[in-house]
């Protein structure tokens, strides 16, 4: 029981972090994220709202995650509902720095990226299930037998693109933040003695089985 707390607590703290790196992204002031983008454009497009435009997509990636086979574990349920508040929570606290001069800009961005793509390894080496997003990295780099550098910024730059001629606005920060993430993510999973490839995750049937199992003993 102690180890299956253990990474409910990880999971935590990747989604912290990854939220955390969103918010630092945001704040270098060298533009948005290509999700970002492509929800702006969505915006400018159809109609809907940012928040809309989120749900719309997550909703989308995680049918055709699905469809795919990703498993939807209580790490997808809890990235749902928590990621969008941690975000919300760093920016009434208002104690992330803002990009003013373009060193100051291009630091910020850096540790963003840093931090988020840390998170994203720490909360979805935990095996309990990711993010719309994330699962559909996942669920690719494992189908397609691609390095996941390559999935996950194969992934972006098609975002972005998308964003973009839907209206979106891309900055430098995009750009980067679409070919550094990935590679990144993968360098921590490396680093980790782990392999995307081989780790499975559990749908929230099989943990509620695990958890009753761990309960009764």
């Amino acid at each position: 029981m102690k180890k299956e707390l253990l990474r409910y607590f990880k999971l935590i703290i990747g989604l912290l972090l990854c939220s955390l790196g969103v918010v630092i992204i945001l704040n270098s002031n060298l533009g948005l994220s290509p999700w970002d983008v492509l929800n702006q454009g969505l915006n400018k497009t159809i109609g809907v709202t940012l928040g809309e435009a989120n749900l719309l997509v997550g909703a989308v990636v995680v049918l055709f995650s699905i469809f795919l086979k990703q498993p939807m574990g209580s790490g997808t349920l809890i990235n749902f509902l928590l990621f969008g508040v941690f975000i919300d929570m760093y920016i009434y606290l208002d104690i992330i720095p803002k990009g003013d001069i373009l060193i100051k800009k291009v630091i910020i961005l850096i540790i963003g990226i840093l931090v988020f793509s840390y998170g994203c390894y720490a909360y979805i080496s935990t095996g309990l299930g990711c993010g719309p997003r994330d699962g559909l990295m996942v669920i690719l780099t494992k189908k397609l037998k691609y390095p996941l550098w390559k999935i996950k910024t194969s992934i972006e730059l098609i975002v972005l693109t998308l964003g973009y001629f839907l209206g979106g606005t891309v900055g430098i920060g995009t750009i980067v933040s679409s070919l550094c993430v990935g590679p990144i993510i993968q360098y921590f999973f490396k680093l980790n003695n782990k392999d995307i490839k081989n780790l499975q995750h559990r749908s929230i049937l099989s943990e509620i089985k695990i958890i009753k199992t761990k309960v009764l003993k």
